[in-house]
C-alpha cells in the first residue's frame, strides 16, 4: 500500500503549482509569499473615496461603499470579509469578558416551539416571525431566548448545588420590524450576545447583576468609545431592574436625560425631573387622571395640564398598577364595597395639595385615602427646560440622542415561576430560580462605532475591532519592495501587531493611500519610491493624521507605540 504522503499522492498539486509559476512573469511562489495576508487576495469591492453626492452619506452607505457589508433586503445585510473581521474581533472581546465573568457558552436554536411562549404570554408579540412545518406544527424565529433557556434549565437544574449558573451565546436573532431603519442599527435579522444568569436568592442575583455590569464596562472600555449607562424600562422582557448602555450619537433613536452636576442618566421613558426653583404653581389649573391597581385600589393622579403622566413612573412606585384598565372609575365602583375600598391620591411635584382639586369621583371612607407625592410626568425639556435632577437636586437636566448597544435586566422569578425552573434548597423546600438576562447588540455596535468614529476621509476603526491594525501600502510592485513588505509584516507580527499588505496592482499608488484611510485601518506604512531612493518609509496614524518618516528597522517600534496610544484613547462621540 502506498503512503498517503507519497509523491503520487501530492503530484497533481505539485504539477499544478509548477504550471502556475511557469506561466507567470513573477518570481516563483514560496511559503513566504503566500503566507501573508494580502488585499489582492481578499474579496474587497471597495467603492473608492468619492461620496455619491455632496450630501453626507449615511454610515450604512459608507459601509457598503467601503466593501464591509451588502444589503440583501430591508433590514437584512450580508457581511463581506472586512466586515467579518470586525465582527469576529468584537465577538472575541465579548467571549473573553464572558469567560472572565464565569459564563459558559452555549448555542440555542433559532427555530422555537410556541409552548413556552404561550405560557409566558408573549406568543402574541407582533414582532415574532411565525411559520409552520410540513406537519402544520407552528414555530417562531427566535427574537430572544428567555423562554428557551429557562425551559432548558428547568430540565437540568434541580439542586442548589448546581447554582449559580451563567450561560451565554452569540447568535442570530429575528424581529419583524415594521420600519427597519438605520441599516444594522435596527434590522430584522441581527447578531446579538445574550447571557442568562440563575441564582438561588435575590441577593445573589443582584450581586450577579452588578458583576455582569462590570463585565459590560470592561467590554465598552476596551472598545474605546465613550458610552453612557442609563436607568431603563424593562419593556416586554420584564423584570424589576434594568440598565441600558448607550453611545451618544445624533442618529440614535433613544433620548437620554442627563444631569450636568452628577452621574444621573436615564432613558427618557423612565426619567424623572423636579421643577426649577423659580417654578410657580397655578393652584387653579390642575388635571386629573385615574388608574386602578390589581387589588382594586383607585389611583387619583393630579398633574399640570400641559404635561403627560408617565405610567412607568407610577408603576415603579406602585408595582400592582395596571395601566391597561380602560375605565378605572367604573371598574372600581363595580368591584367592591365603597366602605372598605382604598384610594391613593398621587400629586406630581408641580402640583400643590392646596390647589383647587376636582372632587373625588366616588365616595369612600376617609380613612381609606392615602396621599403620595413624587414626580410622575414625562420629562419634556424642549417645552419645559431647566428642570432639576431628581438625584442630586442641584443639577440641570439635558437631553441627547443615543443608540442602545447593551441592556441588562434583573428578572427575579418572572420566567422561572411560570416555566417551573425550580431547585431544592438546603432546607428541602422547592424554590424558583432567580434570573437575570443581559444582551449586547453585536451587529448594532459595528454600525454605531462606524458612525461615531467616521470622518471626512471615511471610516476610522478603533484598534480593538479594526479589520487589521496596520496596512502596508506598496508601489511599485518590485521584488525589492515586496521583500521589504514581507519583512515588515514579519517584524510587526513579532511585535504583536496585525498587518495586511496592500499589493493590489490594478490600483494606483495614490488611490491605495486614500483607500487605506477610507477603509479605516489605524496605521498605514507606506513603502514607495522614497524607499527606493533613500531607504525610508512613512508611518501614519489614521486618527491623528500624524506621519513619521523612518528606516524600516524602526517601523515595528513606532507602529507598536502608536497602537498602544490608540488603545488608551477614549474617543469623544460628539458629532
Amino acid at each position: 500500500m502506498r503512503s498517503c504522503c507519497s509523491d503520487h499522492g501530492v503530484g497533481i498539486l505539485r504539477r499544478a503549482q509548477a504550471n502556475i509559476v511557469s506561466k507567470s512573469n513573477r518570481r516563483q511562489l514560496t511559503h513566504a509569499t503566500i503566507s501573508h495576508p494580502r488585499l489582492s487576495k481578499f474579496f474587497l469591492p471597495s467603492g473608492g473615496v468619492a461620496p455619491a453626492s455632496s450630501e453626507r452619506e449615511s454610515t450604512t452607505d459608507l459601509l457598503i461603499r467601503a466593501g464591509f457589508i451588502r444589503k440583501s433586503s430591508a433590514g437584512i445585510y450580508s457581511l463581506l470579509p472586512l466586515g467579518i473581521f470586525v465582527q469576529r474581533k468584537l465577538a472575541a472581546l465579548i467571549h473573553r469578558n464572558m469567560y472572565m465573568a464565569g459564563a459558559s457558552e452555549i448555542s440555542l436554536p433559532s427555530l422555537l416551539s410556541p409552548n413556552a411562549w404561550i405560557a409566558t404570554g408573549r406568543w402574541a408579540n407582533t414582532e415574532l416571525y411565525k411559520l409552520k412545518d410540513s406537519s402544520d406544527s407552528e414555530f417562531c424565529l427566535a427574537p430572544t431566548h428567555e423562554e428557551e433557556i429557562t425551559s432548558l434549565v428547568s430540565r437540568e437544574v434541580n439542586s442548589f448545588r448546581q447554582l449559580p449558573l451563567r450561560l451565554y451565546q452569540i447568535g442570530r436573532k429575528y424581529r419583524d420590524e415594521r420600519r427597519p431603519r438605520g441599516g444594522m442599527l435596527r434590522g430584522r435579522e441581527f447578531l446579538m450576545m445574550d447571557l442568562y444568569s440563575f441564582d438561588t436568592t435575590t441577593e445573589a442575583a443582584l450581586a450577579t447583576y452588578e458583576e455582569i455590569k462590570l463585565a459590560y464596562r470592561s467590554i465598552f472600555d476596551t472598545l474605546g468609545i465613550k458610552y453612557a449607562v442609563s436607568e431603563a424600562d424593562s419593556g416586554s422582557i420584564g423584570g424589576d431592574l434594568s440598565h441600558e448602555f448607550h453611545y451618544i450619537t445624533p442618529v440614535g433613536e433613544d433620548t437620554l436625560i442627563t444631569c450636568d452636576s452628577c452621574d444621573y442618566t436615564a432613558n427618557v421613558e423612565v426619567a424623572m425631573s423636579y421643577p426649577p426653583e423659580d417654578y410657580v404653581v397655578d393652584p387653579s389649573n390642575v388635571a386629573v387622571k385615574y388608574g386602578l391597581t390589581t387589588d382594586n385600589t383607585l389611583l387619583v393622579i393630579y398633574y399640570p395640564p400641559d404635561r403627560v403622566v408617565n405610567d412607568i413612573l407610577i408603576k415603579r412606585e406602585l408595582p400592582n398598577y395596571d395601566p391597561s384598565v380602560g375605565n378605572p372609575v367604573i371598574e372600581f365602583t363595580r368591584n367592591g364595597d365603597p366602605m372598605v375600598q382604598r384610594i391613593i391620591r398621587i400629586f406630581d411635584e408641580r402640583v400643590s395639595e392646596k390647589s383647587s382639586l376636582p372632587d373625588l369621583p366616588v365616595s369612600v371612607n376617609i380613612g381609606n385615602i392615602t396621599t403620595l407625592r413624587f414626580p410622575c410626568v414625562e420629562v419634556a425639556l424642549q417645552s419645559h427646560p431647566n428642570e432639576t435632577c431628581p438625584r442630586c437636586m442641584d443639577g440641570t437636566l439635558g437631553a441627547s440622542r443615543a443608540v442602545e448597544v447593551g441592556h441588562t435586566f434583573y428578572l427575579s422569578t418572572k420566567y422561572s415561576s411560570i416555566l417551573k425552573a425550580q431547585y431544592t434548597a438546603e432546607d428541602g423546600t422547592k424554590k424558583s430560580v432567580e434570573m437575570g438576562c443581559y444582551g449586547i447588540g453585536v451587529s448594532r455596535i459595528i454600525s454605531a462605532v462606524a458612525e461615531i468614529t467616521r470622518d471626512h476621509k471615511g471610516l476610522s476603526w478603533p484598534v480593538a475591532i479594526c479589520p487589521f491594525e496596520v496596512v502596508l501600502v506598496t508601489k511599485p510592485r518590485t521584488e525589492r519592495i515586496d521583500d521589504l513588505a514581507i519583512k515588515l509584516y514579519q517584524d510587526l507580527r513579532k511585535a504583536g501587531c496585525e498587518a495586511v499588505i496592500d499589493d493590489r496592482d490594478d490600483k494606483s499608488f495614490g488611490w491605495k493611500l486614500s483607500d487605506s484611510k477610507f477603509l479605516g485601518f489605524p496605521v498605514s506604512v507606506v513603502i514607495g519610491n522614497k524607499y527606493l531612493t533613500d531607504g525610508r518609509v512613512d508611518v501614519e496614524c489614521r486618527r491623528t493624521g500624524h506621519s513619521t518618516s523612518c528606516s524600516p528597522e524602526q517601523v515595528a517600534d513606532i507602529v507598536a507605540s502608536i497602537l498602544q496610544t490608540e488603545k488608551t484613547i477614549m474617543r469623544n462621540t460628539s458629532p
